[in-house]
């Protein structure tokens, strides 16, 4: 049975501040709390309902694990889909993980991505590609908004992320990697000869890359466009969308 201060609890998860004094999120639906469960991310408590719980989705690995069962309307009060799926659950949120240098890594670099949506499927599409890590400016969405995870598609529980200043961590990697930057005079991504490592920087929404972060940029890369006709084409690819066909370029070239 769901008590009022879990389900205050619970809906208080959906703001930043909330999940910062917690030190919790939310992963919800049968695919993301079945993924949570088989990392190594603690689960402090899970909501479910009859259903999901007689199905034995927890593994045989995980112990003592807070299993509150709860109706389907009671996870409707706490749940955040249009369709809630069986179960919910509370994630403890990482100690800071320090940040290494990118000395053979490929590493994404996100300056300033404001939108949840972007941002999960960033994530997964890193996950999918292989790519070591994701670096994310402090103004930059919090990973563990429930829309973010949602989107990751539970490779948020799979990807490091590290929140820093993008500054440094660029002043730091200069002379030992090249920093390419997605920019509209960039050169055609396909004849660009990618190395082992690198940093990929993706720019804000609306404003692309930060002018600060521009004289840190060694190679200028671009997704070209088809030739514009009559009617013009569109501006500029989706932020997620240009990632991936960047991540695919480098998994092509470096398998």
């Amino acid at each position: 049975m769901l008590s009022k201060n879990q389900l205050k609890l619970v809906n208080s998860l959906r703001l930043h501040k909330y999940r910062q004094e917690h030190g919790l999120f939310i992963a919800e639906g049968v695919k993301l709390v079945n993924e949570a469960l088989k990392s190594s991310f603690e689960i402090h408590q899970i909501f479910a309902t009859p259903e999901w719980i007689d199905a034995g989705h927890l593994p045989d690995g995980r112990y003592l694990v807070d299993v509150v069962e709860i109706t389907q309307a009671e996870l409707e009060k706490i749940s955040a889909l249009s369709t809630p799926n069986q179960v919910l659950a509370l994630v403890k949120i990482p100690s800071g993980i320090p940040v290494p240098d990118a000395s053979g890594e490929w590493a994404l670099l996100l300056d300033q991505i404001r939108d949840p949506g972007n941002l999960g499927t960033i994530i997964r599409t890193a996950d999918w590609f292989g790519i070591d890590r994701i670096i994310a400016a402090t103004s930059s969405v919090d990973i563990w908004n429930p829309k973010v995870v949602q989107a990751s598609m539970g490779s948020v529980f799979r990807m490091p992320v590290h929140y820093t200043d993008i500054h440094a961590y660029l002043s730091g990697n200069l002379d030992r990697v090249p920093v390419y930057g997605t920019l509209l005079e960039g050169e055609d991504i396909s004849g660009v000869k990618l190395g082992k490592d690198g940093i990929v920087v993706i720019g804000n929404e609306s404003h692309g890359i930060s002018d600060s972060v521009k004289p840190f940029i060694t190679r200028k890369i671009t997704i070209p466009a088809a030739n514009a006709g009559s009617s013009g084409r569109a501006e500029s690819l989706n932020a997620s969308i240009a990632t991936a066909i960047l991540c695919y370029e480098i998994r092509r070239q470096c398998p």
